[in-house]
């Protein structure tokens, strides 16, 4: 068809009822006292380019001097709860086991090339303990271990990071982590999430949390008063089998 008669339409965005969106333009069509014919335009699904990041609590190893060391074990929780005598505040430590996963929602395979972490204060990092992490002069701990390694649509990847924190008081640690940068060999971005922008709405970002707190004497009263109950109906029962049961199969 002659190209004076022939509109092909180019995407662009534009901003319609105060959302921007993708959509299809066409050149100016000049109709003076005619008809225009073949005005014609190709539309298609595009594919989705979507990474999701998942942050969890995996283990915490907790040492007190009233107990030593005891191993807590999650599964995959994102909010924990860990409690130590208000004595061995500041005498007690805890080493976190976090993992996370980073998922492909959408329909392109992709890459994620850096996770950050964004480490809070008073908690320790070593890159003994993390051999795919380093930590960045602005605080940040960051991995490029999944750089070269593509994840497919449905797939998963995970990473394991491993900190200290010695338990000084009681409130809440919470732990971030982020897809810093991503790639798809189509140059899409993520269809609902912007790299490293600290945004808790969106699914690139993920955080866990565990609150310190403290065993009061009253708990402690309370439980073990319990279990001297407990063991004392024990006794008396055994004492009274003892006494009218036994005799009476003899």
């Amino acid at each position: 068809i002659d190209e004076t008669l022939n509109s092909d339409a180019i995407s662009m965005s534009m901003n319609i009822g105060g959302q921007k969106r993708k959509v299809g333009v066409s050149d100016t069509i000049k109709i003076t006292n005619e008809n225009v014919r073949d005005v014609d335009i190709g539309l298609y699904v595009s594919e989705k380019f979507d990474l999701k990041l998942d942050k969890y609590i995996t283990k915490i190893n907790l040492t007190t001097p009233t107990i030593g060391t005891k191993t807590y074990n999650y599964n995959n929780k994102q909010n924990v709860k860990t409690e130590v005598l208000a004595k061995n505040m500041g005498q007690s430590s805890m080493v976190i086991e976090y993992k996370i996963i980073i998922t492909n929602e959408g329909a392109i395979p992709g890459y994620a090339r850096k996770i950050v972490d964004y480490l809070p204060e008073d908690v320790n990092f070593s890159t003994e303990l993390n051999k795919d992490w380093y930590l960045s002069e602005n605080g940040n701990i960051y991995n490029t271990s999944l750089a070269d390694k593509i994840i497919k649509p449905g797939e998963t990847k995970e990473l394991t990071l491993v900190l200290t924190k010695k338990i000084n008081s009681t409130g809440l640690l919470s732990n971030s982590a982020e897809i810093y940068e991503s790639y798809n060999e189509q140059g899409m971005p993520d269809m609902d999430s912007t790299e490293a922008n600290k945004m808790e709405s969106e699914d690139d970002y993920s955080k866990a949390d565990i609150l310190l707190s403290v065993v009061t004497g009253g708990e402690i009263a309370m439980y073990t008063g319990l279990i001297v109950i407990v063991i004392a109906m024990l006794g008396v029962g055994i004492i009274i089998i003892k006494k009218k049961v036994l005799p009476k199969k003899m």
